[in-house]
């Protein structure tokens, strides 16, 4: 059992609770608590402070960088082919389509604050420190205890637009001068031929997410046996086939959630037998509702 130091966390619960709506009346009976917002000063940078103690993230990738600090609690997870457990303190850090899960690493759950920058901000990043490129990580946990402190205090600036753009921005180019320009240290390099068939999986599985697939399809549109297609997604993705068809059409329905078309049509366009298949699949991998998703864009 983690000591009342390390539940209690760098962040305090007051701040949490802030961040995330919520009294102090209403903690008793508010067991998880999420908060996303999003800052158009920093390319609509997402941010997201939750508590979750009962919540389970699926294995799931994003397009993005992903930056987070537990904040209390312990958080147990796995990115890439590594699984960590990560106490109040800890940064967590995942590459653009790097397989990640999480879930509560002690009895009291766990409190975290996260971001996700894409790619022109780090560009940008990665333009001021004269870097060749865009930036990678090796490792998925960080220890630094003056940095968590910085990206809390960033994190928690939201209503002070110029005054979170700036420290944001800052603690962001602090941790790629850090940690980043490495490579994913547990990610199996890729075969030609490999490659070349999971992005022939990956065409198929976009042209249509409304589709059913299955390993037989797959497999007859590479030309192997099901037995190969399983193993290529591994190999590649890290992923189940099926993690990875449920991890596309999650990402296709957050595109759409942030329009006005309805959740009903939504759910039927990606693939999702109706709206509360979605609701479910989705929060199992945002950690929000479909609707939180839809207020918050």
């Amino acid at each position: 059992m983690p000591s009342a130091r390390v539940l209690n966390g760098i962040d305090g619960q007051g701040g949490l609770k802030k961040a995330c709506g919520m009294s102090d009346a209403s903690e008793q009976r508010e067991r998880e608590a999420a908060k996303l917002t999003r800052h158009e000063g920093l390319g609509g940078l997402e941010m997201l402070a939750a508590r979750y103690r009962d919540h389970a993230y699926a294995l799931h990738t994003h397009p993005t960088w992903v930056f987070g600090v537990v904040v209390a609690g312990v958080e147990k997870l796995r990115i890439g082919r590594r699984r960590h457990l990560a106490p109040a303190g800890s940064i967590i850090i995942v590459n653009p389509e790097e397989p990640h899960d999480g879930e509560k690493g002690a009895p009291a759950g766990w409190a975290y604050r996260t971001c996700y920058p894409d790619a022109a901000l780090m560009a940008e990043i990665a333009d001021d420190l004269e870097l060749s490129g865009l930036p990678m990580f090796g490792e998925g946990i960080a220890h630094a205890p003056e940095l968590a402190r910085a990206f809390m205090q960033a994190h928690r600036l939201a209503g002070q637009a110029l005054d979170q753009e700036a420290a944001m921005l800052m603690v962001l180019r602090e941790l790629v001068s850090r940690f980043g320009n490495g490579r994913p240290s547990d990610r199996a390099a890729d075969g030609g031929e490999t490659a070349r068939r999971f992005r022939l999986y990956g065409d198929l599985i976009a042209a249509d997410l409304s589709a059913g697939f299955d390993l037989a399809r797959l497999a007859a549109a590479a030309g192997v046996t099901r037995f190969q297609v399983i193993r290529d997604f591994h190999r590649a993705a890290g992923m189940t086939p099926g993690q990875y068809l449920r991890d596309r059409r999650i990402r296709a329905a957050s595109a759409l959630i942030k329009t006005d078309m309805p959740l009903a049509e939504i759910a039927a366009a990606t693939g999702f037998a109706d709206q509360s298949h979605l609701t479910r699949v989705f929060k199992t991998i945002k950690g929000l509702s479909p609707g939180a998703w839809r207020a918050a864009a």
